[in-house]
């Protein structure tokens, strides 16, 4: 069997993977649009993506036992049962408080129809630490406390840390890039957001941290057990997140990868803003994955997409086969990215020269669908010698403003940049024009006198239509919806961010958390024009707190 023929049979099996195992539907009906064939307005491979990760929304039976909530949230909330037992976990719990509470409802509504009992919520366990997995917490525990259930919450070891650290020491610069990555400000339709490239959307609720009880700090049986319920932890630092941790369930024969294994390509460096992942690492677990469960694993689920299924009639290779291709799809990535490097090559310059295995490429569960192979070079390079390329140039280069300001004179003037752009436009140079014109907007924009002349006007909607043909012709999700978000700021103005962190949340955070959550927020140079007020005299603030023994539990 060819290539080709192998990948077709693949493509095919994505799609009944996907469908298998609908038990209950909730359907919003906001992507239905991606069930027509492909628009032109979007990349076909991107179209099927869209496609696979929007399939009806509702509850979906993995295996005996095993039950995920897909189509919710950008994640999936997966709950497994204990055996001869009413008892559940859950791993992950999506993004917003509102949507947590109706996936756990369904699966609650659907255990008592089913069984004629309710079900009892014995923990909830967190994969890692980025908010599409615990911002729904607050949810979960409400519904537990109702019944009066004493809910153990488990995270890998530095959850909190890395959690708060991401989410909200660097929260808004996050949300307001996360704008730009999810298409948060894109309608819904073929010629707007049709998902991205991880599932379809991120939910606009209300997002919660609640605190772990317990922390995971070493692998094996999960210890204190769950009565009733075999849980082997690995812990992954360092991979899709600083703080990460799979789980195999030897009663199911049954795997959850988090976020370490998708059907995808995954970011070494997030547009959104993340520290920057080891792909080498990133490698190595995944083959501790497989050396550890491979052959014990008959389907394995991630916090994202659909399962993966071995054959059912001769026990096939499904699983280690997709964990393989992911393992040597990054470790070929992180080892090709540093033989340009040795080479003297620029992070520019390796993402446009470096060429992935054949037998790899054509693999629709590697596309950059989500990551890039472009953006990741660079998380590479990054990662080991830092964004700055040895090249005096850029040692210390003009802000942006002040650069394109130059830029445009030394061009001739704004109207002279603005032909030559769409010159390149017209010659379909789409990248060459998009640099072009972000310099002649950052500088007619800047400029008083030409702010609101039409030259300035027009370098706005130049500007707005080469992203537009650059985020329909993608086949990556994320940039799909930079380009196009870009274009409607330029139309239409700067966005807000959607989502917001509940103040209660903050009960989460330890004493040098919070104390560090105010120092961000001083604005230092205000302080400095008022020097007599704050500088010349000694300022002591004194902070009241209740309830310290909370504290010191939620900390611990």
């Amino acid at each position: 069997m060819d290539i080709a023929q192998s990948t077709i049979e693949e493509e095919n099996l994505d799609f009944q993977f996907a469908q298998r195992g609908l038990k209950v539907i909730w359907d919003t009906g906001a992507y239905d649009f991606l069930q027509d064939e492909a628009s032109d307005t979007a990349n076909p491979s991107l179209w099927r993506q869209g496609q696979l990760c929007s399939v009806t929304a509702g509850l979906y039976h993995v295996t005996d036992g095993v039950y995920q909530v897909r189509g919710f949230d950008l994640a999936n909330m997966s709950i497994v049962q204990i055996p001869s037992s009413n008892g559940i976990i859950i791993i992950d719990c999506l993004t917003s408080v509102e949507t947590a509470r109706r996936a756990l409802q369904l699966f609650l509504d659907f255990y008592q129809d089913r069984t004629g009992q309710e079900a009892d919520i014995k923990a909830l366990f967190y994969t890692h630490c980025h908010v599409d997995h615990f911002g729904g917490a607050q949810a979960i525990v409400d519904i537990a406390a109702k019944v009066g259930t004493t809910l153990r919450i488990i995270s890998p070891y530095g959850f909190l840390e890395h959690a708060v650290s991401e989410n909200v020491y660097a929260g808004p610069a996050m949300a307001l890039r996360s704008i730009y990555m999810h298409g948060e400000a894109l309608r819904k339709n073929p010629v707007g957001q049709i998902g991205c490239g991880l599932g379809p959307a991120l939910s606009t609720g209300t997002s919660s941290l609640v605190a772990p009880l317990e922390v995971v700090t070493k692998n094996g049986l999960l210890d204190p057990e769950i009565l009733g319920l075999q849980v082997i932890c690995q812990l992954t630092p360092g991979t899709e997140a600083p703080a990460k941790l799979n789980f195999y369930f030897p009663d199911y024969n049954a795997l959850c990868m988090a976020e370490n294994a998708t059907h995808t390509l995954h970011n070494i460096q997030t547009l959104r803003g993340a520290p920057v992942r080891d792909a080498r690492l990133w490698s190595r677990y995944l083959d501790e994955s497989i050396t550890l469960f491979g052959d014990k694993t008959d389907v394995v689920f991630s916090s994202h997409h659909w399962p993966t299924w071995n054959g059912e009639a001769d026990s096939g290779t499904n699983v280690v086969k997709f964990l393989s291709e992911q393992r040597d799809y990054y470790a070929y990535l992180h080892n090709e990215t540093l033989r340009q490097l040795k080479d003297g090559k620029t992070p520019l310059e390796i993402a446009e020269d470096i060429v992935m295995p054949p037998t790899l490429s054509v693999r629709t569960n590697l596309q950059g669908y989500y990551g890039s192979i472009s953006h990741n070079v660079k998380g590479v390079y990054d990662h080991y010698v830092g964004s700055f390329i040895g090249n005096p140039a850029y040692l210390w280069p003009l802000a942006p403003v002040d650069e394109a300001t130059e830029f445009v004179k030394c061009m001739g003037g704004s109207q002279s940049v603005l032909e030559k752009a769409q010159a390149y436009h017209a010659e379909k140079n789409l990248r060459f024009a998009a640099t072009l014109l972000d310099k002649l907007v950052f500088a007619t924009q800047s400029s008083a006198d030409e702010k609101d002349s039409e030259v300035a006007k027009q370098a706005k909607e130049e500007l707005a239509a080469v992203y537009t043909v650059l985020g329909c012709s993608t086949e990556n999700g994320t940039w799909r919806n930079f380009f196009l978000t870009g274009a409607f700021e330029l139309q239409n103005g700067a966005q807000a961010a959607v989502n917001t962190i509940s103040p209660q949340s903050l009960m989460a955070l330890e004493f040098d958390q919070l104390f560090d959550i105010v120092a961000v927020r001083i604005n230092g140079p205000e302080a400095f024009k008022e020097p007599v007020k704050y500088l010349e005299k000694e300022i002591s603030i004194d902070f009241l707190v209740e309830d310290v023994e909370h504290f010191k539990i939620m900390g611990a």
